[in-house]
């Protein structure tokens, strides 16, 4: 399963599969970094130029957009939901529960949750994404059958609509429905954005990918100068629709390798950051930081991610072939 429409991997765009993967390593980029080490305060930036307060900043910066991509992929392609779907994504949440009490076993000798917590993915897990994503599927018939019966008057209406509620409500005041982009209201307005940037592709389509790529980039910058990585800040949400039109817009090509890995690419999400492995590789970060200075930490921790990354994959290729054996 992956978090998008049920195409077939023969059609599946490998430029958008890239982005999914992309979207993921900037998920581990943000949580080696903000996540780890924590961020700079503004009169702390603003003070003087450092490489680490300004590295730690453009780094938050430029990956706090890999969520919204993750879900702007499933607005843009459609949820088309199954009861078999639903089942192996329930399937694949918990293999990795179990897999990870495991691990909390073989590495501690014991584990942080109880076994029924570990069977229980939706309500006794700290990764907030898992059960949001789940309610988005489940409205998901509901959500495209009712986008589906929108003029384009009514398209944008609502955009600006779901902008309101999200951002001026839930960003710019603190509203409890939305405060910082982690809530299902956040997937539901990312998944509507998806599917207004399919609605209207043709005409987004008219710019040049090099130009959604420069509006990132500068996005980037103007979110790294404000020091707000809050998923329903404004200019995250620009900067998430500028890197995905930037690959949308790219010529479609077909890799069996990239789209293999983008197959699996939630599988990272879900080992590297439950508490037990969590607390493991932050273990490593740290150690990094306390023996290591300047180009010879970056490699280090580059170098690990990497590791987290390919670990993940390999792990999910277990699960995939388990899946096929069982027919899901």
């Amino acid at each position: 399963m992956q978090l998008q429409s049920a195409s077939s991997p023969t059609s599946r765009n490998s430029a958008i599969e890239l982005l999914r993967i992309l979207s993921m390593v900037f998920i581990l980029v943000v949580h080696f970094v903000g996540a780890t080490f924590g961020l700079p305060a503004r009169e702390v930036l603003y003070a003087g130029f450092s490489f680490t307060t300004v590295g730690k900043a453009l780094l938050e910066a430029m990956a706090i957009c890999g969520v919204n991509c993750f879900v702007l992929i499933s607005g843009y392609y459609g949820i088309k939901a199954t009861w078999r779907g639903l089942l192996r994504y329930v399937l694949w949440c918990l293999f990795a529960s179990l897999l990870v009490y495991a691990f909390d076993w073989v590495v501690e000798g014991s584990s942080r949750q109880s076994f029924w917590d570990a069977l229980r993915v939706f309500t006794a897990t700290d990764l907030w994404f898992v059960p949001a994503y789940l309610v988005l599927y489940l409205m998901s018939p509901l959500l495209n059958g009712g986008i589906a019966s929108l003029d384009n008057r009514r398209m944008h209406l609502l955009l600006a609509a779901l902008t309101f509620v999200n951002v001026y409500l839930g960003w710019g005041w603190g509203g409890a429905l939305n405060p910082t982009g982690y809530t299902v209201m956040q997937m539901i307005y990312v998944y509507f954005i998806g599917r207004y940037l399919f609605r209207f592709k043709n005409a987004l389509f008219r710019l040049p990918a090099r130009l959604y790529f420069l509006s990132y980039l500068l996005l980037t910058l103007a979110i790294a100068a404000t020091l707000n990585f809050a998923y329903n800040n404004p200019l995250v949400l620009l900067q998430s629709v500028a890197l995905f039109l930037a690959f949308a817009r790219l010529r479609p090509f077909h890799s069996r390798a990239v789209n293999y890995v983008g197959a699996s690419a939630f599988m990272v999400y879900l080992m590297h950051k439950p508490p037990g492995p969590w607390a493991e590789i932050r273990g490593v970060l740290y150690y990094f930081d306390e023996q290591l200075t300047g180009i010879s930490f970056v490699l280090a921790c580059t170098g690990f991610l990497i590791a987290v990354f390919a670990v993940s994959i390999a792990i999910d290729a277990v699960r995939r072939r388990l899946f096929k054996f069982i027919r899901l």
